[in-house]
Parts: C-alpha cells; sequence; structure tokens
C-alpha cells in the first residue's frame, strides 16, 4: 500500500486554500486513484476540501484560522490527534492526515475564503 505523502497534501491545500476549487478537487481525485489503499486519509482530505467549499465555520479549519489561541496551540493540537489515533494500538490514517495539515499550515497560503485576503 502507497501512502499520501505531506508534500502530495501540500500540494493540495495549496491549490485549495488559493481558491481553485476544480484544480483541487481534481488532485483529490487523483490522489484517491493513485492511493485507493489510504481510506483514511483520504476521508480526512475530503471533509477538508468539503468545509472550505462549504465555508463551514464551525470546522477545525476554520476554527485554527480565526481562533489565535487555536493557531497558537496547533502544534500541540496535532499531538493530541495523533495520541487519539493510537488510542486502538496503531497509528490512524485519518489523524496522521491532520496532524500533517496541522503541521504545514505555515507553508501554506492564507486560505482564501477563511481571511478573506488573496492567497497570491
Amino acid at each position: 500500500m502507497t501512502q499520501i505523502t505531506p508534500k502530495q497534501t501540500q500540494e493540495f491545500l495549496e491549490t485549495l486554500f488559493r481558491n481553485k476549487i476544480t484544480e483541487a478537487e481534481r488532485i483529490l481525485q487523483q490522489l484517491q486513484e493513485k492511493h485507493s489503499d489510504d481510506t483514511r486519509y483520504i476521508h480526512a482530505l475530503k471533509g477538508i476540501f468539503q468545509s472550505y467549499v462549504g465555508e463551514d465555520k464551525d470546522s477545525l479549519l476554520y476554527m485554527v484560522y480565526r481562533n489565535r489561541k487555536m493557531w497558537r496551540e496547533r502544534k500541540n493540537l496535532a499531538k493530541n490527534l495523533m495520541e487519539q489515533g493510537m488510542m486502538f494500538g496503531s497509528k490512524d490514517r485519518f489523524f496522521e492526515a491532520w496532524n500533517d495539515v496541522l503541521n504545514l499550515l505555515d507553508k501554506l497560503p492564507e486560505p482564501v475564503k477563511i481571511t478573506g485576503r488573496s492567497a497570491d
């Protein structure tokens, strides 16, 4: 089984956060086709896509960007999510996806739909 890498996740998020929705959806589809066994990770990315496109202000992604305290604590949040993912004795790719996302945020453009500012 091949797994989605943080670099692939970063490419997807960069595209999404620049509001290139159709292209981000295409990347997500390609990831799903190429890594069909990595279902939990794909599930997390699809949720992020849907919450971003649907402007779900209650989603974790929105909360991290709109709450300064959560922004500062995102590394701890990522660590806690990984610990939750280990509750049943093995790594859970859903939580690994969120760990990757939270650790990539410093490297990504500001998400247009969340911040209201252009990413370019």
